[in-house]
């Protein structure tokens, strides 16, 4: 019979918590996954088949008939490079409030990180039968679905799922407006908050891989 302090009681207290890590993990990987394919999706659907191409062009220009376009430019105008500093320096500044390093390091790989692989996309990625620059996916969408995926980061748990409700109505405002600014087909908007999932995923993942590398022993 084992004595009761010599049973293993430290495995128990920490069970919980790996089981959260690795739950967080496969989150982390179906983020990417579903992200990933959403871009992909959206360019495949709604830019090389004619088709859809034909019905993503067709919802552009009912946007712009709907006569916003002076409105919508207003509403774009404030998401720039300094509003987008601005905003990741008071997020990041919140993290770090809290004790969170870790956290101000997400939010800026996150911005970032979604903001080059938007532009990436955007310069490598071709529109068959059209002249003009690709324009999927949206960089302004990108930027603001980022910063809302940000604030969800940044925030403490109770106040998470109010984030996450603005973080969507910000994101779907930015959208409409891209739209009806003409800037942006409905596609465009899509794979923008597809890059921006996947690329939070990979944050998130890369945090977690990190957080679990075992720590060097003192000697």
């Amino acid at each position: 019979m084992i004595p009761l302090a010599a049973a293993p009681t430290v495995p128990l207290l920490d069970a919980p918590p790996r089981r959260r890590a690795s739950r967080g993990r496969v989150a982390a990987v179906l983020a990417i996954l579903v992200g990933t394919a959403t871009v992909i999706g959206s360019y495949v659907l709604a830019v090389l088949d004619p088709a859809g191409r034909a019905v993503d062009d067709r919802l552009l220009r009912a946007a712009e008939g709907l006569g916003l376009r002076r409105d919508a430019l207003g509403l774009l105008e404030l998401v720039g490079i300094p509003s987008v500093a601005l905003a990741v320096l008071v997020l990041g500044g919140l993290a770090l409030a809290r004790r969170r390093l870790d956290r101000a390091v997400a939010i800026v790989a996150l911005v970032l990180g979604a903001q080059l692989v938007t532009q990436a996309l955007k310069a490598g990625l071709v529109r068959p039968g059209d002249d003009d620059a690709n324009s999927l996916p949206s960089g302004h969408v990108t930027l603001v679905a980022s910063l809302g995926v940000a604030l969800v980061l940044v925030v403490p748990r109770l106040l998470r799922p109010l984030a996450a409700l603005a973080a969507v109505a910000v994101t779907g405002i930015a959208g409409v407006a891209t739209m009806l600014a003409g800037w942006h087909r409905p596609s465009d908007v899509l794979a923008a908050v597809g890059v921006v999932v996947a690329t939070a995923g990979a944050v998130t993942l890369a945090g977690a891989l990190l957080r679990g590398r075992p720590r060097p022993r003192p000697a």
